[in-house]
């Protein structure tokens, strides 16, 4: 498993699938806290076989309602059998309409009771490969394309409500209830022999994936144990923050900030900030603790700075509120929200123009809610209450779980024992991590304060890193997530930390990074003089100290 998995859809050029994002507000309520859960009890670690063959005919009474259309057995890359089944799910309404979500799902020779669920980035669409890594661990693998129709960034298909249904919600809670079932038929879960045999249920997704978990745990929290959420879009106010950037730029092409520009803008916050957070090593760990300067200021032209203040200092318009994003790294900002050439801008990629994500989701997005004539361009205004609060009041009426996360939808999965660990990147260049800090500490608030909050969820911040990956930071903490989130909640041992890596670059080494669950953060032993000549790239010289 990887990181990148969740953002890379075949077919559709990087440039196109790096946003995930989105829905929601969060945090608004304030319910009593939920009673600490039992500890779970530890499965066999006896290894199960099949108890059927892998044919459609021998599995499809175990996918009631579902048609599925091919099942086989693989052999993987890795050496690893399984068998490999795909289907659909024929859903209806609220439209006058039907649709399908399709699935699939990977089942191993040698299954150890633990099943997986691939959440998807963007705007889902397409069935996600095998996880080879999983399968050989013993993992069941399954996924899908949410209902959406549409890989990538486009949204339009949500004219179709049933579509916009499936992919708020439905989509993943009857393609999960259908290959969890299928899983249990194949290797006679219900069978007496497997009587007091558990199956322990795991979701990893990041941003647009992270909302799908969030929805998930929300709406139907029997569904699974644990959650791996990474960057997730919590907020309905993401998507307008796009639109509001995008617009600003249409409307001021002289605004547009180059990548070179961004690099200087980077390099003059590494020089002056990179000791705040107690260790010179090349990036910010804390962006909270730095800010842009007049001599920074001084780099771009007055209608720049307009376009950086919005980025930074977020939006407040009419009521609708989103938080700035961080200076960790503002590289990335260009193929998220500045574009690499500026407007106008072209969806033919042989103009060599194409928009930046930004654009893409505000801009199909509104399509599939207002027509597919709708052109925000020409036709929203960021200084009209009424197309602002129209925008996300719709927005709520056609995505409504997505539109509406709050802390306190996720009492019911805590209560019934789940489990669910949060990670996002300081260095975000998509969904702004003080959205999540915000969510996180809401969510403490109502379960009665960190303490018993981290008994049952825990945000880890990994310096550096982008938006779901990226960057100069670790780029595998979903696949160091999920074996802690797998003994939280078969053992009961919360996480103390985690260790994610960086592979070596042209111009970086090789790193590994402690990182710690928050309110902590990793400190280096050596400090920023470091007398003792301490390799601050080896995670070993780092604690978790409480900020």
């Amino acid at each position: 498993m990887s990181n990148k998995s969740v953002l890379e859809v075949p077919g559709i050029p990087c440039s196109l699938v790096l946003a995930a994002l989105l829905s929601a507000c969060g945090g608004d309520g304030k319910e009593p806290p939920v009673p600490e859960a039992p500890v779970a009890q530890a499965p066999s670690t006896q290894a199960l076989a099949p108890a059927l063959s892998c044919s459609t005919g021998s599995l499809q009474a175990g996918a009631v309602g579902a048609t599925l259309t091919a099942a086989s057995l693989v052999t993987a890359s890795n050496g690893t059998s399984y068998c490999r089944v795909d289907g659909h799910i024929t859903t209806q309404g609220p439209a006058a309409t039907s649709n399908q979500v399709r699935f699939i799902v990977a089942m191993p020779q040698s299954f150890k009771a633990r099943y997986f669920f691939a959440g998807e980035g963007g705007s889902a669409g397409f069935i996600p490969a095998p996880d080879e890594k999983l399968l050989a661990g013993g993992y069941a693998f399954a996924g899908s394309d949410a209902g959406s129709p549409t890989p990538g960034l486009n949204w339009m298909f949500a004219a179709d409500r049933t579509k916009a249904t499936d992919y708020d919600q439905r989509g993943v809670h009857v393609s999960s209830a259908t290959t969890q079932s299928l899983v249990s038929a194949y290797y006679g879960l219900k069978d007496a022999a497997n009587a007091n045999r558990k199956m322990y249920r795991y979701f990893d997704g990041c941003s647009g994936g992270g909302r799908m978990g969030l929805v998930a745990a929300s709406a139907y929290p029997d569904d699974f144990d644990g959650f791996v959420v990474g960057a997730p879009g919590l907020s309905v106010n993401n998507q307008v923050m796009f639109g509001k950037v995008s617009k600003y730029l249409i409307d001021h092409p002289d605004a547009w900030i180059s990548p070179t520009q961004l690099q200087a803008l980077d390099a003059a916050l590494l020089q002056k900030f990179d000791g705040v957070d107690g260790a010179v090593d090349g990036l910010i760990s804390d962006a909270g603790k730095v800010s842009i300067d007049a001599s920074m200021w001084a780099l771009f032209t007055p209608a720049q700075q307009g376009l950086l203040r919005i980025v930074v200092d977020g939006m407040n318009d009419f009521g609708q509120t989103y938080p700035g994003f961080t200076l960790g790294n503002p590289n990335g900002w260009t193929a998220f929200m500045f574009g690499a050439t500026p407007p106008p801008w072209s969806m033919n990629p042989a103009d060599a123009r194409l928009p930046p994500a930004s654009y893409l989701v505000f801009d199909s997005t509104s399509r599939g809610m207002f027509g597919p004539t709708y052109d925000f361009a020409t036709q929203f205004s960021f200084a009209d209450s009424v197309d602002v609060n129209g925008w996300n009041a719709m927005y709520k009426n056609v995505y409504p779980a997505s539109g509406n996360i709050r802390v306190a939808n996720l009492n019911p999965f805590f209560q019934r024992g789940g489990k669910m660990l949060f990670w996002h990147g300081t260095a975000d260049n998509g969904i702004s991590l003080t959205d999540t800090q915000r969510f996180y500490g809401d969510l403490a608030a109502v379960q009665g304060g960190q303490a018993k909050l981290s008994q049952m969820a825990q945000l880890f911040e990994v310096p550096g890193t982008q938006h779901c990956g990226g960057g100069i930071g670790a780029q595998d903490v979903a696949s160091q997530a999920l074996p802690a989130l797998v003994d939280w909640v078969e053992n009961g041992k919360a996480p103390t930390r985690l260790i994610g890596n960086r592979a070596a670059g042209a111009a970086l080494p090789t790193r590994s990074f402690l990182l710690c669950p928050s309110p902590q953060r990793a400190v280096f032993r050596g400090g920023v003089a470091n007398p003792g000549g301490l390799d601050v790239n080896k995670a070993e010289n780092w604690d978790c100290k409480s900020s």
